[in-house]
């Protein structure tokens, strides 16, 4: 590095820059998670100008949950300021969000000399920062580090011109070891959980138990529900992963998610999200207007879980395996079949009995006094969860039986006594379930895990088979 160079700051934008986030939106749900009314809120702060939406924004989010020790950063970024410092380079962190986050951010880094932000009244953002940076250091007196179109003013005022996204105008050089492109199909894939678009299948659970699975309309009137589940739920995962920014990012394999590792913004994932549960609604009220009913509650509740119940213990399982029962509640409106209280009572329990293990299988790799982030846990409660969860599931297979004992089976079923078998076959998988669990084998989704174990795929075709040769 030459003589000249070495007088040359460093300057580092923030969002998208040195952290792959984006620090307004995350303020943003940091703070809505603890104020329902927030968004209306921030249509009053934002017509005094961004600058006070940010302030306002990052006042409330550092009061609640926004943890700056857990953004994501970019160790591309990272690497070129340590190499700053130990050239003896000034390095600065320039950036158009609130400057208590950027102090924030700053004071953990610990590798800047100076920060310029916003303060309440100016936004430093394009022409302004660029303005800040040339009183400061002259017109191409320093090296610029950004991400987006908005810095395009800084980079013309800049020595040298370093971008770590695919924005890249004329001039401007992409530095080494790019994060991964944020809109990734893959990533999409996993924040819309479309593997868990399995759990959806419940809706049929009525058209198969009502014995309507020859009828046509039905079939459609089901796979409308179907699709409409799978719209309204990757919608509510999206919101969710926006509300748990902080404890997913806390946890040993939810931290992975694109949210979390700042691999999808979370502006696109905010409006993708928006416009999934529109579809999902708009398609149950066209099916039929208690299936747009059921869903809109489903919706309702999923809210209530995310800003607040999730974080009570046991009201957090007990909403979970009521948010399972509706998808049946749905199917069976769909295809206007009566909901048998013996199939009611069996879902409930059972999936109680599934709420409880998703649970269990975080609480028992904690020790006794850790807590679960995010949830109102502690190791101490394992024994607790585990006692009742495997009571839940004992329930469940008590109801069945006590239904393949009435006199319904026999006016249902030709041959009932093949039910045995398979309520035989539920009893030993919800067991091994637990077993793995408590062994702590199991995947954090029980249902998720099901789907990829092989001893789970025969459990299932021996209780469908059970099914049929009772028919």
């Amino acid at each position: 590095m030459t003589e000249t160079t070495h007088h040359f700051p460093l300057v580092v934008d923030l969002d998208g820059t040195l952290v792959r986030t984006d620090t307004l939106w995350e303020s943003f749900f940091a703070a809505w998670a603890n104020d329902v009314w927030l968004p209306i809120k921030c249509v009053g702060w934002l017509s005094k100008g961004r600058a006070h939406l940010k302030e306002a924004l990052a006042a409330r989010a550092l009061e609640s949950r926004l943890t700056i020790d857990t953004l994501p950063l970019n160790d591309a970024v990272l690497a070129r300021l340590r190499d700053a410092r130990n050239a003896g380079r000034t390095t600065v962190l320039a950036t158009a969000a609130d400057a208590r986050i950027a102090n924030a951010v700053a004071k953990r880094v610990g590798l800047f000399d100076r920060v310029f932000a916003s303060d309440g009244q100016t936004n430093l953002k394009s022409e302004q920062k660029a303005t800040k940076l040339i009183g400061e250091f002259g017109e191409k007196g320093f090296d610029y580090i950004g991400d987006s179109n908005a810095d395009v003013a800084v980079w013309k005022a800049s020595r040298l011109a370093l971008t770590v996204s695919s924005v890249q105008p004329s001039g401007v050089a992409r530095i080494e070891s790019i994060a991964e492109e944020k809109s990734a199909l893959s990533n999409w894939i996993k924040l819309l959980r479309v593997r868990h678009w399995v759990k959806n299948i419940l809706v049929f659970v009525a058209l198969f138990a009502a014995h309507r699975f020859t009828e046509l309309l039905a079939w459609q009137q089901a796979l409308f529900t179907f699709f409409a589940f799978c719209a309204v739920c990757s919608g509510i995962y999206v919101f969710n992963d926006l509300f748990d920014l902080a404890s997913d990012r806390s946890h040993s394999s939810k931290r992975f998610r694109p949210l979390a590792a700042g691999r999808i913004s979370l502006s696109s994932a905010f409006l993708i999200a928006i416009l999934l549960l529109t579809l999902g609604l708009v398609l149950a009220f066209c099916t039929g207007l208690w299936v747009g009913v059921v869903l809109l509650g489903y919706c309702a509740v999923n809210a209530v879980y995310t800003l607040y119940a999730k974080r009570i213990a046991v009201l957090d399982v007990s909403i979970l395996a009521g948010l399972y029962t509706l998808r049946i509640v749905a199917g069976a409106l769909a295809i206007a079949a009566p909901l048998s209280p013996w199939l009611f009572a069996f879902s409930v329990f059972a999936f109680l009995s599934l709420a409880l293990l998703k649970r269990a299988i975080d609480i028992n790799r904690l020790a006794p006094d850790e807590k679960l982030s995010g949830r109102g846990y502690t190791g101490r409660d394992a024994a607790f969860v585990n006692t009742f969860g495997a009571g839940a599931a004992l329930a469940a297979v008590l109801v069945l039986s006590l239904y393949v004992s009435a006199p319904q089976a026999t006016v249902l079923y030709r041959n009932p006594a093949w039910l045995w078998f398979a309520l035989a076959v539920i009893l030993f998988w919800l067991m091994r379930m637990w077993q793995l669990a408590m062994r702590g084998a199991s995947d954090d989704d029980p249902v998720l895990f099901a789907t990829k174990d092989p001893t789970s795929w025969v459990c299932a075709a021996l209780v469908v088979g059970c099914f049929v040769a009772a028919m």
